[in-house]
């Protein structure tokens, strides 16, 4: 735990974005808990990249991670994400909604790329006030069979370059199950991130 722990804090202090932070670092049993006052939740996700990067960490806890913003109502911090959701032409073209409770950005409707994903909770992650987002949003129907062609071009053994890891991918009804190995638990994440990239995939 001790040398995981310098090295998530070299990760951290080694990255533009996440140098000038004031954060402790624990790790406990390989679950890394960083502490201390981010600017947004997007810092928040970097700091948590970062530590999941680190070989041999197994979780990572953000509970002690506290953000740094002006109190808003959940109805100003609700306009202000839409005004920076429906400033892109392509989501403002989507039928999302927004919705806040106490900070929790809640995104209901449909888009039609689910590659789009990233993006959204990234522009609501750098609104100042918002704590995490809930991604409940639609993506259009797609066969099994068609999301299995794009499952085996991510993971399949032919793939190049090649997914890190062992990971095999199964959907049925538009859940997807993943199975195998990933060398990080960034890496782990990225395979979950990916399948939720594809058109018609409901759960991971």
């Amino acid at each position: 735990d001790m040398d995981l722990r310098s090295n998530v804090e070299t990760s951290i202090r080694g990255t533009a974005q996440t140098a000038n932070l004031h954060l402790k670092i624990q790790v406990e049993n390989g679950v890394a808990i960083p502490e201390g006052v981010v600017h947004d939740l997007n810092q928040a996700d970097d700091v948590a990249d970062l530590a999941a990067k680190v070989k041999g960490i197994a979780g990572v806890d953000r509970s002690r991670l506290r953000l740094e913003f002006p109190a808003s109502s959940d109805d100003e911090l609700a306009s202000r994400v839409s005004r920076t959701l429906f400033a892109v032409p392509k989501f403002a073209a989507s039928s999302m909604r927004v919705s806040v409770e106490n900070r929790v950005v809640t995104l209901t409707g449909a888009i039609k790329n689910a590659a789009w994903r990233g993006e959204i909770h990234r522009l609501c992650g750098g609104v100042e006030g918002v704590v995490d987002v809930v991604d409940r949003l639609d993506t259009p129907e797609t066969s099994d069979e068609k999301i299995q062609k794009v499952l085996d071009g991510i993971f399949g053994v032919r793939v190049v370059p090649r997914f890190p890891g062992y990971v095999r991918a199964e959907v049925k009804d538009g859940v997807v199950t993943l199975q195998g190995y990933a060398p990080r638990l960034y890496d782990k994440q990225a395979a979950e991130f990916d399948a939720r990239g594809i058109n018609g995939v409901k759960r991971v």
